[in-house]
């Protein structure tokens, strides 16, 4: 086993998918490309059931490791506009809760509180009134 310079945190689904089709490529069996994907990527990591269908795949004749179009609803949440906006509306009232600032964007509470909660400093009022604080503005 290769000794790791170090850990890697912060990863995208698209570098751990890249991985397995370059540790697949070189004739790697699926339970070692898991298992040394858990050594680098931790509690990171994608699912060995992942690992097995991204092999599938790639076996299949798939080449591209970025996630496929999909009918629907394309996501809105996270646009920078959207994010922009959650700043300001935060700035302008501080009182404001998610629920105000999910329907003002559009989104999802879960959205809104997943996505804007991180991005400032200043509480943010839940629905039931319990402030949420944020790590920087």
């Amino acid at each position: 086993m290769v000794k790791m310079a170090a850990k890697l945190i912060n990863c995208t689904k698209e570098e751990q998918r890249s991985v397995i089709r370059f540790l697949w490529a070189e004739g790697v069996p699926g339970a070692q490309i898991h298992l040394r994907m858990c050594d680098q990527y931790g509690d990171k990591v994608l699912s060995r059931r992942i690992v097995y269908e991204w092999i599938e795949m790639l076996e299949n004749g798939r080449k591209s490791v970025k996630d496929a179009e999909r009918s629907g609803r394309p996501a809105t949440a996270t646009t920078t506009r959207n994010e922009e906006r959650a700043l300001e509306l935060i700035r302008e009232n501080r009182r404001i809760t998610v629920e105000e600032v999910a329907g003002r964007l559009n989104v999802s509470d879960g959205s809104c509180e997943q996505k804007y909660v991180p991005l400032c400093d200043r509480p943010l009022m839940c629905c039931v009134g319990r402030p949420i604080f944020f790590s920087s503005l």
